[in-house]
């Protein structure tokens, strides 16, 4: 009976490095899998049972099974793609998304937004992100993400930052001619403001120092873009004064609106507020905007808050999973927040295909986050993950699972050849 069970344990040795062998070149064949995570093949001996005794027993060997099947998730290496919606995750963790096998998850991070504008992997799953709210804000309520392709209308400009500093040495008591702006203002600057069909006005802001601590500005534009105005002669459409203090800093401003209705259909007598700082009168500090420093007039900040009409052009992604659509008037609206789920026992997840894998009651359930929390991993934008097979290493373990087959098949060719010496003892 020794020989036939040599045989059994033989043919065990042949299908364990016959699954090695498989699970082997699974990891070559995926060597260039996006995001692909290699495997390795766990073995078990087998012990005849029945010969187990109470004492002075010697157990004897029938052989090895495969007895699991190990995912490895070390991370793979990171190449840069410049594709916007190609991402990795540097770190724990696995994208969400919706599969055939209900909500899956995988490190290919090879994404792209279909006809109907829905984010999806190659396979057409769509990508789950956290919803923005109106208000741009990232809720916690997960689900597909999708772009908004519709235009977003013009918003007219309702308030301008302008920020400058003022020089001290210029000399006081200069009035500024509303005839000749350019040639009689002491310092001109200027920026754009949209009325409320998105039609952009050039404004330029003229300053002038009437008395040591007082300014008087200006804000005017081409007459043919006002209603009523003449073309080519430069209008007034609103005026004020900047107080300060000895050493500089700004006591107070004022503004009068003398004709803010814009020509080209917009709404008449748009409210258009002129900032210059945290004056000392309403409690600020007199130093965050408009200054009287002895040094050269400069402008450091001028912003508004309108935009013309636009329509998406583009989307990015940043390190933390916000997306956000780049609209044609140069506007971005925050479209969501990439998903990131990381598992207590990440190896007991299961594949099915298309770089996917589901939750097991092994793996326990996911725990879902934004990027960069609890231990998930960062979003790297314009990158992806490649496989981490390392082919040097899996050929090696090719040869020693040949080497084990073979060997395995010798042992039941010499149990064959004993087997048939057996048989030919009655002959002779």
């Amino acid at each position: 009976m020794g020989v036939v069970s040599s045989m059994s344990t033989a043919i065990s040795g042949l299908e364990a490095n016959g699954e090695m062998l498989s699970v082997i070149s699974d990891n070559i064949v995926n060597a260039n899998t996006t995001g692909f995570k290699s495997s390795r093949t766990e073995f078990n001996s087998l012990v005849a049972s029945d010969l187990m005794q109470a004492s002075g027993g010697e157990q004897i060997g029938q052989g090895a099974r495969a007895a699991g099947i190990t995912s490895l998730f070390t991370q793979g290496s990171l190449t840069r793609t410049n594709r916007a919606t190609d991402m990795a995750i540097n770190g724990t963790g696995f994208f969400v998304v919706k599969g055939d096998n209900g909500t899956a998850y995988t490190r290919d991070g090879s994404f792209r937004f279909d006809k109907d504008g829905w984010m999806t992997t190659l396979s057409g799953h769509r990508v789950q992100a956290y919803r923005a709210t109106p208000d741009g804000k990232i809720g916690g309520r997960m689900e597909d993400v999708r772009l908004d392709f519709k235009a977003i209308p013009a918003k007219a400009t309702a308030k301008v930052d302008m920020f400058v500093n003022l020089d001290a040495r210029m000399p006081p008591g200069t009035a500024l001619n509303l005839d000749y702006p350019e040639e009689s203002s002491q310092f001109t600057t200027a920026m754009q403001v949209y009325d409320s069909v998105g039609n952009a006005h050039s404004v330029s802001l003229y300053f002038n120092r009437t008395t040591e601590a007082n300014w008087e500005w200006y804000a005017m534009v081409d007459g043919s873009e006002l209603n009523g105005g003449t073309n080519g002669k430069a209008e007034a459409i609103s005026k004020g004064t900047l107080t300060f203090d000895q050493t500089g800093k700004l006591m107070s401003s004022d503004q009068q609106v003398l004709n803010t209705s814009f020509s080209g259909g917009a709404i008449p007598d748009q409210a258009l507020e002129f900032n210059f700082g945290d004056p000392i009168d309403k409690e600020g500090t007199g130093q965050k905007g408009t200054t009287q420093y002895g040094s050269n007039n400069v402008t450091f900040r001028n912003t508004q808050d309108g935009y013309s009409a636009g329509t998406l052009s583009d989307t990015i992604v940043d390190s933390d999973g916000i997306i956000s659509g780049v609209y044609s008037n140069g506007e971005n609206r925050l479209l969501g927040q990439m998903a990131v789920a990381r598992f207590d026992a990440t190896e007991k997840l299961a594949k099915v295909g298309n770089n996917q894998f589901i939750e097991t009651p092994q793996s326990g359930q996911p725990l879902a986050g934004k990027p960069k929390t609890n231990g998930r991993g960062a979003i790297q934008t314009r990158s992806l993950e490649h496989s981490n097979v390392d082919l040097a290493s899996e050929f090696v373990e090719m040869i020693r699972a040949q080497r084990g087959f073979q060997a395995s098949a010798k042992s039941i060719t010499s149990a064959d050849q004993m087997l048939e010496e057996v048989i030919n003892l009655r002959g002779r």
